[in-house]
């Protein structure tokens, strides 16, 4: 197993919806694997917005999941940001029973991660894919989520991920089943999409996940749990289960 340790350097922050919500957009803390391993995903399907999977059209990023055996995302040391939420303009006619004009657009609260300058922290574990292969996928990174969200990458490290288990501390979001050490109030609960929500026409399930509370203003924060399977990525720990 592999692992790049991805360094995003954040030009205004970033937003990612829940996307259960119509009327409101709440954004997520931090992005989901399905948004990472997407925003992976430029560098191999770069212009391709949509492919025939099978029996369904959907996301090309949906090919390289199978690839990645785990994606984690956390702030930096130094990180320090702010969740705000704007009164927005959205199209709303996608959601709407009646499509006469006046119900085609409304005044939604939209939700951000406001962070200009900022970096946070990608980790990518891969058994299918070459060091050579996953470090240029990663350097090909130029978005999180939507095209609005750019970023630079900092720095890419690659190495080999070491598997470990039992009591170990780390900075990343973790599936919501893993045995918490620390204080409940410690982590956030949330639900993220899987990788069915990359496909149109399939309905998608949710995976719950435990985010380490950043607190407010946001900042990097380390949780201590008991993992069954874990891996060493240089000098820090991602947890699968």
């Amino acid at each position: 197993m592999i692992y790049s340790k991805v360094t995003l350097k954040l030009h205004w922050g970033f937003a990612v919806s829940h996307p259960i919500k119509a009327r409101a957009k709440p954004s997520y803390l931090l992005p989901p694997p399905t948004t990472l391993i997407g925003a992976l995903s430029y560098g191999a399907f770069r212009g391709l917005d949509s492919d025939f999977l099978g029996e369904y059209v959907g996301s090309p990023a949906y090919k390289l999941q199978s690839k990645i055996k785990g994606a984690f995302a956390s702030f930096s040391k130094d990180f320090s940001g702010t969740y705000i939420e704007d009164i927005v303009r959205n199209v709303t006619y996608y959601y709407e029973r009646y499509k006469d004009r006046s119900h085609w657009y409304n005044v939604v609260p939209t939700g951000k991660v406001y962070s200009p300058g900022q970096e946070i922290k990608v980790v990518y574990l891969a058994d299918s894919l070459s060091s050579g292969e996953l470090a240029r996928l990663s350097w090909s990174i130029v978005r999180l989520g939507c095209k609005e969200c750019l970023v630079s990458v900092k720095d890419v490290e690659i190495g080999e991920a070491k598997e470990v288990k039992g009591k170990i501390a780390t900075p990343y979001y973790f599936p919501a089943d893993v045995k918490l050490l620390s204080s409940p109030l410690s982590v956030i609960i949330v639900d993220f999409w899987d990788y069915n929500g990359y496909l149109w026409g399939k309905r998608a399930g949710w995976v719950k996940y435990a985010i380490p509370n950043p607190g407010f203003p946001l900042l990097r924060n380390e949780v201590e749990v008991d993992a069954k399977l874990a891996y060493q990525v240089g000098d820090e720990y991602v947890v699968l289960s």
